[in-house]
This record gives C-alpha cells, structure tokens and sequence, in this order.
C-alpha cells in the first residue's frame, strides 16, 4: 500500500514515491485551457475531507478499548466474513445513529484498522460548517485521487487521467457519471488484468456524515449514484456510509436501487450497557489523565486521589445518554489549562456558576442546528414540552395527537428531519409499558427523544434561546389539554392501564408540577381556558363507571388526588376562583358518601376506617408502616394479610405511603377523606365513633387469634423502654422509630423476612386493642372477645414475646369487662 508521504506534483505528473521518482508523460492539454489532467483532479479534491487531512489534527477516533464490538462487526463485513449481525454479501453498510454517538470516532478507526491491516480504501468526511465539504461537488474527485495514489504506476492511474482528458468537464456530470469513468471503470480494468491480486478487498470506501451534505438533494444523488454505478459492474467494492438516520437518507436506503443492497447497523439499537460501560471507561481514562497532567503541573492544592467520585462518573454516563458527544464535551471543557478541573468540573454539575465560557456551547451549537431543520418548530417544541412533562413519555404518538388536536400520522412527519435527536419508536425493548394494556399486533409509536441533556437545553432560555421551552406555560396548557381528553372518556369505563389512559399520568404531583401551581414564586397567570376546563369537568360521570372496578383506587390516586391539588393551586394563585373548588368538591363528597357507606358494614373495613382516621402517626400505637422494600405486600395496615385487607377497600384507605419512595405521601386526596370523617357536619351518618372502634376491636381480635399459635414462646423483645411524652411504657422494637418527618412521628419499618410478618403483624395488633379499647362503646360480642382472649395460655406465660404490650393489652381488657358490667352504658365511650 503507498505510504501517507506519497507526493504528486503537478504539471509533469511526477510521482514521489519513498524517495523514488516516477515521470509520466501525458500527451496533449486540456482543452479548457493548459491544465494536465492530473492538476485538474488535484483542482477538484477537497484536501480537508481526507481522513488524514491535516486540516483536522483533532479528528476524532475511538478511544481505546471501546466500541470494540462495532468494530468488529464491520471489519468482518468489510473482509466479507458472515457474522449473525450483519449480511456480508451485501455492498452497502450504513452505519447510523444519533447526533454525537460517536460514528466518525468509528469511521476513522475503523479506516485506521484497514491501513494497518493493508487495505487500500478511499475516505469523504462531510462537514456542514466546512464550505469545502459540505456539498457533493468535490465527493468523486477526492475518492479518485485516493484511487490514484492508491495503485501507483498501473492502469488505474492511467485510466482516472485519461479520463479526465477526455472531458475535462467530467467533474460537471452527474455523480453516476463521475463514480463509474473515475473509480468503477478504473478498477475493473485493472483487476480484470490482474486476476492474482493479493487483496481480497479490491477497494473500501468510506463516506461519513452524509447527513452533513447541506443539500438533501445531492444526498440522495450520492446513494443512489454509487449503487447504480456498482450495479452494473461486477466489482464487489465495500462502501461504508456513516449518517444521522435523516429522513431523506433513511428514504434513500430503503428505496429501489438500495433496499436489497445495504445492510444496517443503528448505534440507537445497540446494547445500551456495552455503550455505557464505554462511556464509563473513557471517562474514567480521560480523567485519570488530567488528574495526572495537573498535578504534575500545578504548585498548589492537588486533586485528591478519588477524584472524581464513582457517583460522578455515573452520573455523566446516565446525562451522557449512550452518546459520546456529552462525554467528550465534558472531558474538553475540564481539561482545560487555564483553570483548575475540580472548579471546571463543578460547573458541568451546577455546583458552582457558570463564570466565562459555558460548559455546554458546543453541544448546544449541535442543538441549534438540527432543531434549525424542522419544518414547524412550534408544533416540535409544543411535543416535547409534553414529553417531558412528568408522565410525558408514557403517551404514544397517536394519543399525542389526540391531545393536541393534530392530524393523524403529524407527529412522526413534524420529527421527520429530526432523527438524530429525537426518532420515532416501536420497539418494545425501549418501551417496556409492562403496566399499560396494548395489542401486541399494532405496537404503538413512541417518541424516543436520544439525548437526556436535550431537556436541559431547552428549558435553559440562557441556552437554548428561540428554541426555548417555558416549563410553566406549557405545563398549564398540557394540563388543559388532558382534562379535555379525559372528559371525552366520561360516558364510558375506559381503563386508566390501557394507551388511552396513560395521559392522566401526567397530572400525579411532581416538583415541576407544584412549581407551576400553588409556589408562591409562580409569576404566571393561571390560563382562563384551564379554569374553564377544571370548572367544567364533569367528576362524577367520569368516576362512576368505575366505583364497582379494579381501576377505580388508581382513579383516585392518579387523577382524583392531583385534581384536588389543582383547585387548591388555582383558589392560592386565585382566590376569587374557589367557586370552582366549591362546586367539584360537593360533587365528590355526593360520591364518597355512597363509598364511605361499605367501611361501616364490615368488621374488617371499619378497622382500616379507623386507623386511617387516626393517621398520621399520632400515637405509638397507631404508626404509619414503612415497607423496607418495594411491594404490593406492604400496601395495607396488614402486610402479611394483603390480599384479604385489601378487599373491599374501595377508597384505597390503606395506601397511605408510598411503596416507591417509602415516605408517608397522605396525598391530597386522603387528606380531604379525612378531613371529611372529622367533621361530622359534612358526612353527618358516617361517624367514627365508640361503634365503628368496637368494629375495628373485633376485627383485630379475630387476626390476633389466628397469629398468636404460630408464635414461639419467646421472640427475645424482653427489655422494656421509656418512650413518647410523658415515658410511657413499650416493648423494645427497633421497627418502632419516633422520627418527627412530614409531621409522621411514630413510624414502623416493615420487614422484608417473610418469617418476620407475624411477629410484626402480633406486635402491631396488641398496640391498636390497647389504643382501640378505651374507645370502643359496650358490646356483648366485645366483651366475648375480650374474655376469650384473656382465658388463653399465652397470656400468662411470662417468656412470651412483647410482654409490656401484653400486659397493657390485659389491663385494657380488664377495664372495658368491668366497664361493661356497668348499667346503661350500650353504645357509649368509656374513656375519649
């Protein structure tokens, strides 16, 4: 293969070749002028497209031991190896991916492969900022002269010149033309001379960034131009493309001439952890080496040894967003000389401000230019706005459309010239929607926006500027737009798991959300058309097909709870607008009245009335249960007992914290229950009174007697402890934590041992009959249960487990006997 020192002079087509000269005589002139052949090829090439221009000293390449499976993949194609990831009879390759996933780091290391492994190949690196290669003019030209000096002093050479001086106007033609005189011609020729070749591969082109070709026109002239010209010889030449997955390119690829001719290879669909894990490694090799660099250099503080933390790191990996471009950009503003990289680290994580340049400028010029190219950018940022709002990015594009009132199929047209930063998607892997119902035959379409960091942008105005996304405003409006949608669902029982119902996911309260309504720095105006639409919204009609449903507790935590928070939010930013509350609150009470109804008909439902009605956390004995992890066993007051708590429990009472989070979350809704059952002047048939406490008594004794036989004598729980106000006495248990937080202060931590559950569900029960005791009215059937218990063996043992509580049980139960043994006392408190 020449050597890169390879010269060409220019009129006596001299030849330098390692120190050997070569002279070729070429007979006759141009005929547009004095030009020799060869100085009109030199004419045309744009010099700064080679893969080893020195115009791009920084061109950048893969670090090391990263992408290492790409690679692979496409040397084996180019070497015609078959390989389970691609076809490698096929042509074509096309690599695509996002804007900055790194596909010309690949392209030029994998150009650095073929050299060193002695392939002969021809490069075009396209830049949309670099007026010498942005456009197809100069594309031909600069492949034939890498042609040229590829097969020194053989028919190649003399076939590309002859050639051109036979029209010297062949660079004017059309790129079929140029291809098929200057590189298909030439090749075969040569090779059919030359039948003992050594190189397996007669020629590799590479092409990168074709999307950075301005004119999408000549785009596809370049695709299909070089498929036609290969076509109709009988070369096999590789030629690799690397591109945004543009519209006209993607068109292109899937037309006639290429369909059956290309193989592809998305970067977007690679195995994320690979891409990740490479990320990581070059983050972690690039700052290990300016912390080196520094160090070396600095007189002052040094960084310490564990810089930066693993946390860091992946905190970049997860912003970087398998796209190399944020990584890199992060390493270039860091390593920077002029400044310490601890500070200039800092301001990448907003721990410190922005003084001078900004971090992100190059990524945010990336932005710029590919939101330059949509068609309607209103209509694409009034999308994305609603794709990142909270919830956002579980609505598919046909629901989108719906919300916004946009034609069928919009969507996907709108982000047609936008796909290297946000695609449309069906891929399930992506969008896994365990929890939403869907056809498996007609997977829906989703928006798939690649870069986390696009949402930074566009919410930063300092940034982002005519492409801004004002969070507030548009928050409002989508909320709008959601409360019209679902009103449409009101005559019907549409199910909230369902594609149609994943719009109401946006309303759950979110920070943005509570930044938008009800935050006193809010400065906007609650829209007039919101109002009308919170006001209008018919409540009752779109509850009532599902109060008798699975679905109806997920209407009331998803949607009820936040609505309740919206007029609370908008009677803050506007009290002359609590009429609006008024009316949607009467028409909830008429609802939960009906509802409310089933808790005082059933032991089992009264004893989660009544627990909830003394939450939050107010007294040892009725704490609020923390899940140590993540499950549906731990969403009522009796983890162990799940499924048989659970039923009936309509208004979802028992979900009062949050399996996610672990943090108490009396959301909006169970706060107006609540409020609900303290005033008896609201729901006046509905009292939690000394009857619904002998309920909840009864029904704890009926679980306390089928827990206590399958405890051991003893649990160790021996050591008695002084706490609450005023000391009183409790059984040692480090579950029962008095921890003042969301003003919740008596907590228990659920465990997670199976093993464990009825030791806890034992511990739990005898403190709600203490508490529930001294509140329950007479009743012959308590007095019963109370005596029952009393008579069994485990209560005078005195090696059995909690045996304060037990003891404070007995006392309990001794007075509500002898209490009840007192005349005229049927259905009143004994102690309040």
């Amino acid at each position: 293969m020449l050597p890169r020192s390879t010269m060409i002079s220019s009129n006596q087509g001299v030849l330098v070749n390692g120190g050997q000269f070569t002279q070729h005589n070429y007979h006759g002139q141009a005929s547009t002028g004095n030009e020799a052949p060869f100085d009109i090829l030199k004419g045309a090439v744009a010099s700064n497209a080679l893969h080893d221009s020195g115009a791009s000293i920084d061109r950048p390449k893969c670090h090391p031991r990263t992408r290492e499976k790409v690679l692979e993949i496409i040397m084996r194609w180019i070497l015609g190896v078959e390989d389970e990831n691609i076809q490698a009879s096929k042509q074509f390759m096309w690599l695509n991916g996002a804007a900055g996933c790194g596909k010309s780091a690949i392209a030029q290391s994998t150009i650095e492969s073929c050299i060193e492994q002695g392939l002969l190949l021809a490069s075009f690196f396209f830049s949309r900022s670099d007026p010498t290669r942005n456009h197809a003019g100069s594309l031909v030209a600069t492949l034939a002269y890498q042609l040229y000096c590829a097969f020194p002093q053989t028919s190649v050479q003399t076939d590309i010149l002859s050639a051109i001086q036979k029209d010297p106007l062949i660079f004017k033609k059309t790129l079929q033309q140029q291809f098929t005189s200057l590189i298909v011609q030439p090749l075969m020729t040569h090779f059919s001379k030359d039948q003992s070749t050594q190189h397996r591969v007669p020629f590799l082109i590479v092409i990168d960034g074709l999307d950075e070709c301005t004119d999408r026109t000549a785009q596809k002239a370049i695709l299909t131009g070089l498929a036609e010209s290969v076509r109709n010889s009988n070369l096999c030449i590789p030629i690799f493309v690397a591109s945004r997955p543009e519209h006209d390119i993607k068109l292109s690829f899937s037309s006639r001439y290429l369909e059956d001719m290309h193989t592809g290879l998305s970067l977007d669909l690679e195995d994320g952890r690979d891409t990740d894990s490479d990320i990581r490694l070059y983050l972690f090799d690039r700052f290990a080496q300016i912390k080196d660099d520094f160090n070396k250099r600095t007189t002052g503080r040094k960084l310490d040894q564990d810089w930066p933390e693993d946390k860091v790191i992946e905190t970049l990996v997860r912003k970087s967003s398998r796209q190399f471009i944020y990584a890199a950009t992060v390493i270039r503003y860091v390593e920077s000389t002029r400044y310490r990289p601890d500070h200039r680290l800092d301001i990448v994580l907003n721990i410190r401000p922005v003084n001078g340049d900004h971090p992100f400028a190059e990524l945010d010029a990336l932005y710029a230019t590919i939101l330059e190219s949509a068609l309607e950018i209103e209509k694409v940022l009034r999308v994305l706005s609603l794709h990142f709002m909270p919830g956002g990015s579980r609505i598919c594009c046909s629901i989108i459309e719906k919300l916004l009132s946009y034609d069928e199929g919009e969507v996907e047209a709108i982000f047609s010239d936008m796909g290297a930063l946000v695609q449309i998607s069906k891929d399930r892997d992506a969008f896994p929607l365990r929890d939403v119902l869907y056809d498996p035959e007609d997977s829906p379409s989703f928006l798939l926006v690649l870069h986390a960091s696009l949402r930074d942008f566009l919410w930063d105005d300092a940034r982002s500027k005519q492409f801004h996304i004002n969070i507030h405003s548009e928050f409002i409006k989508h909320i709008t737009h959601v409360l019209r949608y679902l009103s449409s669902y009101c005559s019907t029982s549409f199910d909230p798991n369902s594609i149609a119902g994943t719009p109401m996911y946006i309303l759950p309260l979110h920070v943005e959300y509570r930044l938008v309504l009800g935050s006193s720095r809010t400065t906007i105006p609650l829209d007039s058309e919101l109002q009308q639409s919170v006001l209008s919204f018919p409540l009752k009609e779109f509850l009532e097909p599902h109060t008798s449903a699975r679905t109806y507790p997920q209407l009331l935590e998803n949607f009820v709870s936040p609505f309740l928070h919206l007029l609370e939010a908008m009677v803050l930013n506007d009290p002359t607008s609590s009429y609006i509350q008024d009316q949607q609150l009467g028409i909830l009470q008429s609802a939960l009245e009906l509802q409310i109804q089933q808790y005082f008909k059933n032991d089992r439902l009264a004893l989660i009335l009544v627990l909830f009605y003394h939450v939050p956390g107010s007294h040892r004995f009725v704490p609020i249960l923390k899940p140590i992890y993540d499950s549906y066993m731990h969403s009522t007051p009796f983890h162990g007992m799940s499924a048989y708590f659970n039923e009936g429990d309509v208004l979802s009472l028992g979900h009062i914290w949050n399996n996610t989070s672990f943090e108490f979350t009396d959301n909006t809704f169970h706060r107006y229950v609540r409020k609900l059952l303290h005033d008896p002047g609201q729901i006046t048939k509905y009292t939690i009174g000394p009857v619904m406490h002998e309920r909840a008594a009864l029904a704890c004794f009926k679980e306390l007697a089928m827990v206590a036989p399958v405890l051991p004598s003893s649990s160790g729980h021996n050591i008695t402890i002084a706490t609450g106000a005023g000391g009183a006495e409790d059984d040692a248990n480090p579950k029962l934590i008095f921890y003042f937080e969301h003003h919740v202060p008596w907590q228990f931590k659920c465990s997670s041992d199976a093993e464990l559950e009825d030791e806890e569900l034992y511990f739990l029960l005898l403190g709600y009959l203490i508490f529930l005791l001294p509140r329950c009215g007479k009743s012959d059937a308590l007095v019963a249960a109370c005596e029952e218990h009393d008579r069994m063996l485990y209560m005078d043992q005195p090696d059995g487990p909690f045996p304060v509580r037990r003891r404070l049980l007995r006392v309990e139960i001794n007075n509500y006997i002898a209490q009840a043994s007192l005349p005229n006392r049927a259905g009143c408190c004994f102690v309040m």
